[in-house]
């Protein structure tokens, strides 16, 4: 005999508008961020100085500061967190904000920064039992290592999926866009300056102006193939015998209550036995400030 329990219409219709709810949330495009207008250019220089409380946001889930501002040239946005793991995979493989026009989710125009500051010498040195990792390699290996932290010089890529091209430029912004790291507080902190409008001779704007909805994805972590092969070359791997990567957070926040860094992003070993992360997105969308919203 088999028996059937009926729940209550209460129950019923609150299950039934959870289910809608949760239906509703993974339909959700992108979380809406504001943008405040600024009224003169942010240097890019890996510092706070010039962002308010009232110009960012924070991403408790992810343990992530956001900052977002614009004037009538370019777009200027504050990514900062305290996930060590996270600020050594940007250093290998970088950061890609990914900026749509249509305030959408496309993956056509892209702008990545690779590099930041090297782990200090303190934490290269220490036994592999401790987070250090140098210790535990071969003199091949680390020669392979310096070689490879020579290669990994700041840089931004623009990346133009429509026309298939990747341009490497300076960070200086001497090439349009600009960014820079830097470490205030000890918090990971990244500074970018993207032009709003798109150049004729090369396409590495945004193509939006104020009043404008777009959307932002930032992504980092994870390891295409071409990474995965320079990271083979230096006998890592969990099959590489190089244990003992840094710890995945640091303690600490910057100033408004950010927090220890972020859970999750666990993966493999890479680099020297460095931790791998899996890949991290985040998707927002933003009106870009207007003069006369001060």
């Amino acid at each position: 005999m088999v028996y059937r329990k009926s729940l209550p219409l209460g129950v019923k219709t609150l299950l039934a508008i959870t289910l809608v709810g949760l239906f509703l949330l993974a339909g959700c495009d992108a979380q809406e961020v504001q943008t405040k207008w600024s009224a003169e250019p942010v240097k890019v220089d890996g510092e706070t100085t010039e962002w308010t409380s009232g110009s960012t946001s924070y991403f408790e889930d992810l343990g992530l500061q956001l900052g977002l501002s614009n004037d009538d040239r370019n777009l200027y946005v504050l990514f900062r967190f305290s996930n060590q793991a996270w600020a050594q995979a940007i250093r290998m493989g970088g950061v890609t904000l990914w900026l749509d026009n249509s305030a959408k989710k496309k993956k056509n125009f892209g702008i990545r920064y690779t590099g930041g500051r090297p782990l200090p010498d303190s934490q290269m040195m220490r036994p592999p039992s401790q987070g250090g990792f140098q210790e535990a390699m071969t003199p091949e290996q680390q020669q392979r290592v310096s070689e490879m932290e020579k290669s990994l010089a700041d840089r931004i890529t623009v990346i133009d999926k429509k026309n298939s091209q990747e341009t490497m430029l300076r960070p200086d912004g001497s090439g349009g866009p600009a960014a820079s790291c830097g470490s205030p507080q000890g918090i990971y902190t990244y500074e970018f300056s993207i032009p709003l409008k798109r150049a004729d001779a090369f396409d590495c704007g945004v193509g939006a102006e104020p009043g404008q909805t777009i959307s932002i994805g930032f992504e980092w972590g994870g390891m295409d193939k071409d990474r995965q092969k320079m990271m083979e070359g230096t006998g890592g791997g969990p099959s590489g015998g190089m244990g003992g990567g840094p710890p995945g957070g640091m303690g600490g926040g910057p100033p408004g209550g950010m927090g220890g860094g972020p859970p999750g992003g666990g993966g493999g070993r890479g680099l020297g036995g460095m931790q791998s992360i899996e890949k991290q997105e985040l998707w927002i969308k933003t009106q870009l400030a207007s003069p006369a919203e001060g």
